[in-house]
């Protein structure tokens, strides 16, 4: 078993409960919750937050000032979908204090979070669109079903005018000869 390690070409290998190097995260797990940040005694993490289109909260930035952080592992702990955890990478030595600074985001995952987003903007453009032909949809059958029940009780009433009508001219008709009978009977 060898025990000597040629530093720095070769690497001690970092247990799992190793606490230090620099915060690593995904992006795609990560709800925005902003708890790791809030349970950080130093305030060692700055968070940039952006909603997409459907008001999902995802990541921008994830930067973590090692110079002021603890190591305390709360972050990590408060994390409620686990995506936070340390890099092990233990040799984090600088020469000044504006380089302990790590952004968890890469280049390439801004890349893709720049995609992501413009594909749930389409997508939102799109169910919004469709939501919108229902609607319009949906009134103009409202209105088409309001012509009918208009039209239908239109003609009821035209209908029950031309009964009443009628009942009236053979009410008349039939007045007029009772009088024609009463006045020949009373000629008589």
């Amino acid at each position: 078993k060898k025990e000597t390690f040629c530093y720095p070409e070769e690497k001690l290998p970092m247990t799992d409960n190793f606490r230090g190097g620099n915060l690593a995260m995904d992006w795609r797990v990560c709800i925005g919750c902003s708890m790791c940040a809030n349970a950080c005694p130093n305030k060692a993490l700055d968070l940039t937050i952006v909603p997409d289109a459907k008001k999902k909260r995802h990541m921008k930035s994830y930067i973590h000032h090692s110079g002021r952080c603890l190591y305390c592992n709360l972050c990590v702990e408060a994390c409620p979908v686990h995506t936070l955890v340390w890099d092990k990478d233990y040799a984090i030595a600088t020469w000044s204090k504006e380089t302990m600074t790590h952004d968890a985001m890469t280049d390439e995952d801004r890349a893709d979070l720049a995609e992501f987003l413009a594909q749930v903007e389409v997508e939102a453009a799109e169910e919004k669109a469709k939501k919108e032909a229902a609607a319009k949809a949906k009134a103009e059958a409202e209105a088409k079903a309001e012509a009918e029940a208009a039209a239908k009780e239109k003609a009821a009433e035209e209908k029950t005018a031309e009964e009443k009508a009628a009942a009236d001219t053979s009410a008349t008709e039939n007045g007029t000869a009772k009088d024609a009978q009463t006045t020949e009977g009373g000629a008589t």
